[in-house]
């Protein structure tokens, strides 16, 4: 059975992880366990309960903030004039061997639940994504994100109204 938890240094094998982009296998292999340990971001890993410590997928998640000139017009109806409370999906990946299985799928919803259920508690407004290219950004679009005003290449997801 395929689970999402918080990644584990000691359990999940971050050096067998290979998605194909470079810059997200780094991220894995040296960075995303200093950053949960800081407090910068918290990574979530995709792996086979019955085969824990090989990940086949993961997404990294941080706090974050929107100026209101960076919605879509209609979505500033009624928000105030200061920073909109945000969360950032920083990175998502899948492995060479899985691309193609719906697993970044299951890892974009998992990353949206978690901001729904934290927007009960903190408060997040939208969920903003920093495409590394125009293939990611399409991916992310037929979700429902929409291009932020200021970047063609950072979209953000709506979480809902009050």
């Amino acid at each position: 059975m395929l689970v999402i938890c918080r990644l584990d240094g000691r359990l999940h094998d971050r050096e067998g992880f290979d998605c194909g982009e470079p810059s997200l296998n780094l991220y894995l292999h040296t960075l995303a366990t200093q950053h949960l340990r800081t407090g910068i971001a918290a990574t979530h890993v995709l792996a086979d309960d019955k085969a824990p410590s090989c990940i086949f997928g993961y997404y990294s998640m941080s706090a974050a903030q929107m100026s209101l000139d960076e919605l879509s017009v209609s979505d500033r109806r009624r928000l105030p004039r200061y920073p909109v409370p945000a969360a950032r999906l920083a990175r998502l990946a899948v492995s060479v061997q899985k691309q193609g299985h719906g697993l970044g799928e299951a890892l974009l919803q998992d990353a949206v639940t978690r901001c729904l259920s934290l927007r009960e508690e903190l408060g997040i407004h939208a969920l903003l994504v920093d495409a590394l290219n125009e293939r990611a950004a399409g991916f992310y679009r037929q979700y429902g994100f929409r291009n932020c005003a200021t970047s063609a290449m950072t979209l953000y997801l709506p979480l809902g109204r009050g």
